[in-house]
């Protein structure tokens, strides 16, 4: 058989591999993006532990686990919540019922408290050592950061108090994956990162065939058609995904399953038929379309969230969420990102362009809404990073006071990393059986290769780098009081990332809060109905009586850009 031929097979088996992994991406049930998503029914061993609530730098000996040693007779538990405002935080009792039983969320809390100033915390953030989030960065020997020893357990003296009275096992904290950048990689000597071999003929054959499977994936996670289909299969895959009982349908009973089921099953009511329902409109912000959103105007209230939309989430699983905060007295905006639902476009941006466009939505916030507008910016997962991503923009109008990111990704090649692997072991799983170990890679698709590729098309076709959106780089230039939200049950984006971005987050006044157990997969924390309107009204309470030093009153915009008068 000739030479040709040998590379045409090559060809063909290459671009079966591409297909054969977009596929167990999509096929995989733990790859969800809405707070409606199947998990796991495995048990844990946090199972009956409370949630996290973190509101400081955790300082650490170990850089990749976390470690919580207290004198009650849970030892290791994750549960933690520290304080970083010199004020001491009121600390809620906990409710000392079994977990087995229906019980208020907010009283299955575990709250650790201590006090640490501002310039700490500053301090922290300011000598955690990180890879290039950018271009102009430069890399030396990996492709990210190991946390500072200062990040990974609670401050010492800090104490916990649980309502579990077993132990749990120790759970590992935010490791160097969750930092990886596009910049970094070449450098990178760790062979999980850097996959590529160092024979140059090998090297050559699979930079052509990653090539061919980034030409395959890419279109189908970040174009309009892409992503509906995508969406769709997985509809198909699981019919129910959509439906309401997802809400409650894995959820443990220490955030009261028969509340939640109440209060959803009222908020699509509520949000089908009940409250009146606005479309907006604006121009993106560089004049090549127009970005659409809904409005639920509450009475004459002048507070107003602004809900970034997660990848291929449904206006009306965000509908439901929303009634939480017109219950807690907001306006609610839910913009559309570009290339999805009612916006213009035909490629998802990853906050890149959209954050550009959150400048016209926050201007015409504020003059529906007068001097006295008050706007907080939320999301879940991809819609949690555009929040971010504007708010490191600086010089923020004074009106916007807060973020709260639920479940974002720290970067796009650590998320690439974490859902390579999963894919990588799910076809292990088959291949193990004939006694073939893949150790983590892909045949033919190595890690760095596909990233690379991945990115040199992104660049092509919407002319930024995978690093210019990442959350790291984000929370680093954001000064806005941040609530960081995730789950510890989280397999599509590991609760680790949203760590980590804490972590390195330059707000002086922020907060960490994981929630354990079965709570339903990426993007659930709002499953917990009543933990979750607690911790956000306790953290608004505080936020939005403060004047942030990143606000101004107008937002710098590069000139290319048209922002709406």
């Amino acid at each position: 058989m000739n030479i040709s031929k040998h590379f045409n097979h090559s060809m063909k088996l290459t671009a079966c591999l591409g297909v054969c992994f977009g596929f167990l991406l999509l096929a995989d049930p733990t790859y969800a993006d809405t707070s409606q998503a199947q998990t796991s029914s495995e048990p844990t061993a946090t199972a009956t532990a409370s949630s996290s609530t973190i509101d400081s730098p955790v300082p650490s000996s170990d850089s990749d686990s976390q470690t919580t040693t207290v004198d009650q007779p849970n030892e290791n538990a994750k549960s933690q919540a520290v304080e970083s405002s010199n004020e001491q935080p009121t600390v809620p009792e906990t409710d000392d019922s079994s977990s087995e039983q229906p019980v208020p969320a907010n009283h299955s809390t575990a709250e650790t408290t201590t006090t640490s100033s501002s310039t700490d915390n500053q301090s922290d953030a300011d000598t955690a050592t990180s890879t290039t989030d950018s271009p102009d960065d430069s890399s030396d020997d990996t492709p990210d950061v190991q946390p500072n020893d200062s990040q990974a357990t609670p401050a010492e003296g800090a104490q916990t108090t649980t309502n579990n009275p077993t132990d749990q096992s120790s759970t590992t904290g935010p490791s160097d994956k969750d930092q990886i950048t596009i910049d970094g990689i070449n450098q990178s000597t760790d062979p999980a990162i850097k996959q590529s071999s160092n024979n140059p003929l090998i090297n050559f054959l699979t930079s052509i065939t990653s090539g061919i499977a980034a030409s395959v994936i890419y279109p189908l996670v970040a174009s309009r058609q892409g992503a509906q289909f995508i969406s769709h299969f997985r509809t198909l895959l699981s019919p129910n995904r959509w439906d309401v009982s997802q809400n409650w349908a894995d959820l443990d009973q220490k955030y009261n399953p028969d509340y939640v089921k109440t209060y959803y099953t009222d908020a699509q009511d509520w949000y089908d038929n009940r409250v009146q329902k606005q479309t907006w409109e604006v121009p993106f912000a560089d004049g090549t379309g127009t970005a659409r959103a809904t409005y639920l105007k509450n009475g004459d209230s002048k507070k107003t969230i602004i809900y970034g939309q997660g990848w291929t989430t449904e206006p009306e699983g965000m509908g439901r969420i929303s009634k939480m905060f017109y219950d807690m007295g907001y306006n609610v905006l839910m913009p559309y990102t570009r290339g999805q639902n009612s916006s213009d476009g035909e490629w998802l941006t990853f906050g890149d362009k959209d954050k550009q466009d959150w400048v016209n939505w926050i201007n015409k916030i504020d003059q529906t809404n007068g001097q006295d507008s008050q706007i907080v910016l939320y999301g879940q997962s991809l819609g949690a990073d555009t929040a971010l991503q504007y708010a490191g923009q600086g010089n923020l109008p004074s009106s916007v006071k807060a973020t709260i990111a639920d479940c974002g990704f720290s970067t796009i090649p650590s998320l690439i990393y974490h859902l390579y692997t999963g894919a990588a072991n799910s076809l292990n799983s088959i291949t193990s059986k004939i006694g073939w170990n893949l150790n983590g890679s892909i045949p033919l698709v190595p890690f760095d290769q596909l990233l690379t590729a991945m990115n040199g098309i992104n660049k092509l076709v919407q002319g930024f780098s995978l690093d210019d959106v990442s959350g790291i780089t984000a929370v680093k230039n954001s000064k806005l009081p941040t609530l960081f939200i995730s789950t510890e049950d989280d397999t599509f984006i590991p609760d680790t990332e949203t760590e980590t971005m804490y972590n390195l987050s330059a707000s002086t006044d922020k907060k960490l809060w994981v929630l354990d157990g079965h709570v339903g997969g990426h993007a659930s924390a709002s499953n917990a109905v009543q933990d979750y309107m607690k911790n956000i009204e306790d953290f608004l309470a505080s936020a939005m009586n403060q004047s942030s030093s990143s606000s101004d009153d107008q937002l710098n915009v590069p000139a290319t850009n048209k922002v709406a008068a």
